[in-house]
């Protein structure tokens, strides 16, 4: 693919993913564009695993290594793949036993906050 076609696609993966509206990350424009194109529009788009699966993963990977800020914006698109906030509540109670309880009770403030907020 070209560079303008791997960016069309990622436009189209972030979409789904986020239905439409695209998050604010706060990092730094030098990120975005080296990461955008390559991670929505090569990585998360790849066969073998669907959107709301790496959606998952993705969650879960960031309760692990708690990073509440990139978090908060992967539950909204959970929630938007069809993960329930209960079904998100019980990720951040099994992570804990693995990845450590402030983790997980980091998580489970994030995913209450956004679902207060109305997702």
């Amino acid at each position: 693919m070209t560079k303008d076609q791997t960016t069309k696609k990622a436009f189209e993966t972030a979409a789904k993913l986020f239905g439409g509206d695209m998050p604010k990350t706060g990092a730094p424009k030098i990120f975005g564009e080296a990461s955008f194109a390559h991670i929505y529009g090569e990585i998360w788009p790849r066969a073998g695993l669907d959107l709301k699966t790496r959606s998952l993963i993705t969650v879960a990977a960031l309760v692990a290594t708690n990073k509440p800020e990139e978090l908060a914006i992967h539950l909204k698109g959970a929630l938007n793949m069809g993960w329930t906030q209960d079904q998100l509540a019980e990720l951040m109670l099994h992570l804990s036993y693995y990845a450590g309880f402030p983790s997980g009770i980091e998580g489970a403030k994030v995913l209450a906050d956004i679902c207060r907020d109305g997702g």
